[in-house]
């Protein structure tokens, strides 16, 4: 091919690419292509379909070829419970708005929620949401305190035991409350092992029926607080995991 051959159609190339470009950006008008059909697909619970459709509105007015498909996508994400939005042209007149919806899996201290893979997120008027564990602690520790949470639950989980709160304090120390009200002192350290320790002897202390609060920071044993009022209830020391008590065991705080 000859080189006036090549710029000729380098020529009608480029000025098929600019005609192009023309007729999408202003050879037409919203009302040549339209979009008819909002489509919104996934899983929704805490959302409605309307409230997606509503959120597009104004980008899907501009038609089909001049949506800006990425602020669309944007708008969705802005709404409360969205995780992840994909927004896509479907021809010849459909804005399809697929979508991830948050599932809260824990609270956070006072205003957040955890989802289901640990990340935070919030969401007003979630304050009185009932049903969920309560997980407590410093912010920068959060991830931690997630997953602690996973593996503190897995192991109490074959038991029919659940935790209703899961507290790390600023000293480091944890602390649970079972779903039955009873609360378990970890300490800082050996926490899976403590807990092993009062799942093996729980058959034990079911015969004790006001139980509130168990000590597992003793190095063999554990130390038990019953009656209504903790404020006020006695500490009764129990070996039950080693049959032979040490006159004068401390609670290891650590």
């Amino acid at each position: 091919m000859s080189r006036a051959a090549i710029w000729i159609t380098l020529a009608l190339l480029a000025l098929t690419c600019a005609g192009a470009a023309w007729w999408v950006t202003e050879g037409h008008d919203a009302r040549d292509w339209p979009i008819r059909w909002l489509e919104v697909e996934g899983e929704l619970e805490r959302i409605t379909s309307a409230q997606v459709r509503a959120a597009v509105a104004d980008h899907s007015a501009r038609g089909f070829f001049l949506v800006d498909i990425e602020g669309a996508r944007q708008s969705v994400e802005a709404l409360p419970w969205v995780a992840s939005a994909v927004v896509s042209r479907r021809w010849p007149d459909a804005l399809v708005i697929e979508l991830v919806e948050q599932r809260s899996v824990a609270r956070f201290n006072e205003h957040e929620l955890f989802g289901r893979t640990g990340t935070l997120f919030s969401v007003a008027g979630t304050s009185g949401m009932q049903g969920l564990p309560r997980l407590q602690g410093p912010p920068d520790r959060a991830s931690e305190i997630f997953e602690r949470w996973l593996q503190l639950r897995a192991l109490l989980q074959p038991a029919d035991l659940d935790i209703a709160q899961l507290a790390l304090d600023p000293r480091g120390a944890w602390r649970i409350e079972l779903h039955d009200g009873r609360e378990l002192l970890l300490g800082r350290e050996q926490l899976e092992q403590r807990l092993g320790r009062f799942l093996a002897v729980r058959g034990e202390l079911a015969r004790y029926d006001d139980i509130r609060r168990i000590d597992l920071r003793y190095p063999n044993g554990l130390a038990l607080v019953r009656g209504p009022d903790l404020d006020e209830a006695a500490a009764e020391a129990a070996r039950l995991a080693d049959r032979n008590p040490i006159p004068g065991a401390q609670p290891n705080h650590g």
